[in-house]
């Protein structure tokens, strides 16, 4: 393996650090309030996108191992189309486990609507018609509701 060229950073604002090489602008983000392996990492390709990408939501790396990851990136060494394969494929195991988690919500919620003898589309009109009450047919509502009549008497 040829030697690598360091790249040399520079404290930009925030947490940030950022360093050049290549043609590649590199950042690596801490935010203050977060452990020491929490860093992220971004590269823009300056000459257009092909090894532009973004590590965050993805991968965390101490301080060392964002550097070096940088310096891999700016050597050629690591593959941006493979990552960037693992990280649709992370992103489409994310959709998946919250198309699960919602269907389970909606299962649960729709075994309610059936203890109450409703369905939802008429849950969905009966909100619609409770939206046009207003606050004091609301409030008239609630008092009949809790036994304590019309406020008008009747």
């Amino acid at each position: 393996m040829a030697k690598r060229k360091e790249i040399k950073w520079r404290w930009e604002a925030r947490g940030t650090m950022i360093g050049r090489q290549n043609g590649i602008i590199f950042r690596i983000y801490h935010p203050w309030d977060m452990p020491e392996r929490e860093h992220t990492v971004s590269c823009y390709d300056t000459k257009g996108s092909a090894r532009t990408i973004s590590t965050a939501g993805y991968r965390k790396f101490t301080w060392e191992e964002a550097v070096e990851f940088c310096q891999a990136i700016a050597a050629g060494e690591i593959d941006l189309e493979d990552l960037r394969a693992e990280f649709a494929a992370i992103e489409a195991e994310r959709e998946r486990q919250a198309l699960r988690k919602a269907v389970e919500e909606a299962k649960e919620f729709r075994g309610h609507l059936e203890a109450a003898g409703i369905s939802y589309n008429t849950l969905l009109e009966l909100e619609a018609l409770r939206g046009n009450l207003g606050s004091l047919g609301h409030n008239a509502l609630l008092g009949f509701e809790r036994g304590e009549g019309w406020p008008d008497g009747t």
